[in-house]
């Protein structure tokens, strides 16, 4: 599978900056979290996302499509911890699809 092909399919997961964020994911380069805070992303049981975080992760996935990853970071850094975890679960999942639609695996 070309390169080309990973980003066309990136693409139709991920519009923008995301599919750059993922393909760095899909090599290992977490950019937009710190260790510790995924860490402490999956130490508890999965739940159900409230309407305030879903509204706290829309906003911070529209900066991490459209803006670069420092702007991104910021807003990443400014969400509440709960939403913070519901975000981090979030782009693990589209990581995970990312990579069974592109055939990469770790």
């Amino acid at each position: 599978m070309g390169t080309d092909d990973t980003t066309d399919r990136l693409g139709a997961i991920a519009p923008g900056r995301l599919s750059e964020r993922l393909r760095e994911g899909l090599r290992g380069h977490h950019l937009l979290f710190e260790e510790e805070a995924i860490r402490e992303a999956f130490a508890g049981p999965d739940r159900a996302v409230s309407r305030e975080d879903a509204d706290e992760v829309g906003r911070v996935l529209l900066a991490i499509c459209r803006e670069p990853l420092p702007s991104a970071r910021h807003a990443v850094d400014g969400l509440s911890s709960s939403a913070r975890v519901s975000l981090i679960r979030l782009y693990f999942r589209l990581l995970e699809r990312a990579e069974e639609e592109s055939g990469h695996r770790h």
